[in-house]
């Protein structure tokens, strides 16, 4: 097939090749290897957000979101671009390149005052449904992951905010000085990991994240508390890909250079335009090459037998990750923010199989590092299928870090934890499996989602499905450089799930497209029990990764079981590829009480 018409083919569920990616020329990574101390030690890059951490049960703190004009560098790390992108700051800090970590522990409560400081929207344009036109610069805040009450505070004078995030098309923080004040109640038995923070406004989510909108939360537990846990480095890893205009992309859509403005450069060229190789053959999308915490290619610099912990937050707004590290083995005991009580082992991948640790769009993992002899070893993005049957596609690989091992110093300031802690490791007892017995006990209801991408012609929902959710594929049919398109947007509150506080579900997810759209639900995480029908070792997440390969006569799917407890109101699922939720493949969950 040519690549050219591989790539319009793309087009219609969201795929193509898009305008490029920057990284900060203050924290730039450079490739020759940069010495300190007389030339005895390379110099590590690797920039950490700044942590914030909950005192005596409370972290408050102010977030503001503005414009943050810096310089991002593309895939090669040396070569730098002025940009002008969405950002967040924190209470007397202005925008950076990533929102600063947020440290908590089950029984804290965290509290956020959003400030919206970025322009006025642009003037109303229609579009098909009038009722849900964009607004780029009206916001929200979502806590992805966090089991916490989603609704409104109407007693408070002025209200407060959960994870509130369902709002009308007249709500949401306005620009210029807009604020809303969010809190947020952990239980005590919250599971610990790492969680992350963005926007989920409708229709404008997409635009936000894929600038600079996210940053980690990290509940703690007793997992953090074991010795060897404590005493080891910690690593926030937020894996980024910002989208804008620069001189070298195609379709700016008359968008001034370097900024971000127009839903279209993210929905038509949703992979990123940015590592190209000489031998990609058809199936081979370019993708947008990752930042970590603003930096492009950052060095980490270990001493032979260190342990150190590593966060692992995919906050891209389409591309997945296949992280694989040279010569080591990654030791998993999270996944998302789920813990296990043993690891799970993630060798060097390279000739065994190729698949390392994958993390969709929204997926975390919390990892265990050994430093092995000294030398020069690369944190990569293997290449990875992200759709298969009719479409076919393998998201290209990509060079994320270096991570460089030196021998042990022998007598060092600081000593450096040798030690990897031993299993069982410790899990909340909010992580009980939800066994046969106990769903039956609660009444054995099922449901049935699907997945399913359609053009502008809208089809009716499956007879034997409870539910459909749409978005729409656009095709470049037009030889104009500023291409007009019809986008067929669905309101956020088409179509609501109600359920009863403290039942207990099995929900299967059909997935109808080739693409392996990742599901996420708010609030309440999925014990995932089968894959296409077929039994597997249960699990538990709040992002998963759909099958790839389904059509409407044989989709793919995951089933998965949820206990509804704690909390009731209105929250979301959506497909995690944040332009197709904010084209439709969203929907209402509301819990009510007894």
């Amino acid at each position: 097939m040519d690549p050219e018409n591989n790539r319009r083919n793309f087009l219609r569920f969201g795929f193509t090749l898009a305008s490029g990616i920057l990284t900060p020329v203050s924290l730039n990574s450079c490739r020759r290897d940069e010495r300190e101390n007389g030339g005895s030690r390379p110099q590590q890059t690797f920039v950490q957000p700044a942590m914030l951490e909950a005192k005596d049960g409370l972290l408050d703190l102010t977030l503001t979101a503005s414009y943050f004009d810096t310089k991002l560098s593309g895939s090669n790390p040396s070569r730098q671009y002025a940009v002008s992108l969405r950002a967040y700051g924190y209470d007397a800090n202005g925008p950076n390149y990533c929102g600063p970590s947020l440290v908590v522990r089950g029984g804290d409560q965290l509290r956020i005052e959003l400030i919206n400081q970025l322009p006025v929207n642009p003037p109303f344009v229609a579009f098909r449904d009038p009722t849900n036109y964009m607004k780029p610069n009206t916001t929200n805040l979502h806590t992805h992951g966090l089991h916490v009450f989603p609704g409104i505070y109407s007693e408070k004078n002025p209200l407060e905010y959960g994870d509130y995030v369902v709002d009308p098309n007249t709500g949401g923080v306005i620009p210029q000085g807009g604020a809303r004040q969010y809190v947020y109640n952990l239980p005590l038995n919250h599971p610990a990991g790492p969680f992350y923070y963005h926007p989920q406004y409708h229709g404008s989510s997409a635009l936000q994240v894929a600038s600079l909108m996210a940053g980690a939360i990290l509940v703690r537990g007793p997992v953090d508390d074991l010795p060897e846990m404590a005493q080891a480095n910690e690593l926030i890893f937020l894996f980024q890909g910002p989208y804008f205009a620069k001189n070298e992309a195609v379709d700016n859509y008359g968008v001034k250079k370097s900024t971000l403005e127009k839903f279209s450069q993210i929905a038509n060229h949703p992979t990123g335009d940015g590592i190209k190789r000489s031998d990609m053959n058809h199936n081979d999308l370019a993708a947008a090459p990752v930042l970590i915490n603003g930096v492009r290619q950052p060095t980490i610099v270990m001493e032979s037998g260190e342990v150190q912990r590593w966060r692992f937050i995919n906050t891209q707004v389409f591309n997945c990750l296949n992280l694989n590290l040279d010569g080591h083995t990654l030791q998993q005991y999270t996944s998302d923010g789920w813990g296990s009580i043993a690891y799970q082992d993630y060798p060097d991948a390279r000739q065994k199989g190729g698949r390392g640790i994958v993390l969709s769009a929204g997926n975390r993992s919390s990892v265990i590092v050994k430093a092995g002899a000294p030398g020069t070893y690369l944190l990569r993005s293997l290449p990875i299928s992200i759709a298969q049957g009719a479409q076919i596609a393998v998201l290209s690989g990509d060079i994320l870090a270096k991570v460089i091992v030196i021998e042990a110093a022998k007598a060092s300031k600081q000593k450096k934890s040798t030690a990897i802690p031993a299993v069982p490791l410790p899990i909340s007892e909010f992580l009980k499996p939800i066994t046969d017995e106990e769903f039956a006990n609660a009444g054995g209801k099922k449901r049935s989602i699907i997945f399913n991408m359609l053009g502008n012609d809208v089809l009716g929902p499956s007879a034997d499905a409870q539910s459909i959710w749409k978005s729409a594929y656009f095709a470049l049919t037009t030889p104009n450089p500023i291409p007009s398109y019809e986008y067929q947007l669905q309101p956020s509150n088409t179509i609501t799930q109600n359920v009863i506080l403290g039942a207990v579900e099995e929900w299967t997810i059909f997935n109808c497209n080739s693409i392996s759209h990742p599901f996420h639900i708010h609030v309440n995480p999925m014990y995932v029990t089968k894959i296409n029908g077929n039994s597997i070792q249960p699990y538990w997440c709040d992002t998963i990764a759909l099958p790839s390969g389904g059509t409407p006569g044989q989709p793919k799917s995951i089933t998965f079981r949820m206990r509804f407890v704690s909390f009731t109101g209105p929250y979301l699922m959506h497909c995690q590829m944040l332009h197709h939720s904010d084209l439709g493949m969203i929907q209402h969950v509301t819990v009510v009480p007894v």
